[in-house]
């Protein structure tokens, strides 16, 4: 089988997308969840809002989850190009 250069170029496109719309639905969820625990007033009158609210999520990337996933998309990139080279080849015919 030989490889599709444009579909190769188009699957590292999707993948680069589909891995900023992950980070950037997590920095929404990041916003959104810091807005609704923000207490209300003044910053002067909220110094301890540190202590009472945490702000965001603590994640450690352990190296099983960075594994699988690098893996799930290097797994969702093959996905992709093996649909679209079998979409292109058929229009082809």
């Amino acid at each position: 089988m030989r490889l599709n250069k444009r579909v190769g170029i188009e699957t590292i496109i999707v993948s680069f997308v589909f891995i900023l719309l992950l980070v950037v639905w997590k920095v929404v969820q990041g916003m959104v969840l810091t807005l609704q625990n923000v207490p209300q007033g003044t910053p002067l009158q909220t110094s301890g809002a540190a202590s009472q609210v945490d702000f965001g999520h603590v994640a450690s990337g352990s190296g099983l989850m960075i594994a699988l996933s690098v893996g799930g998309i290097f797994l969702f990139a093959m996905a992709y190009y093996v649909v679209r080279s079998y979409v292109v080849g058929k229009s082809k015919r």
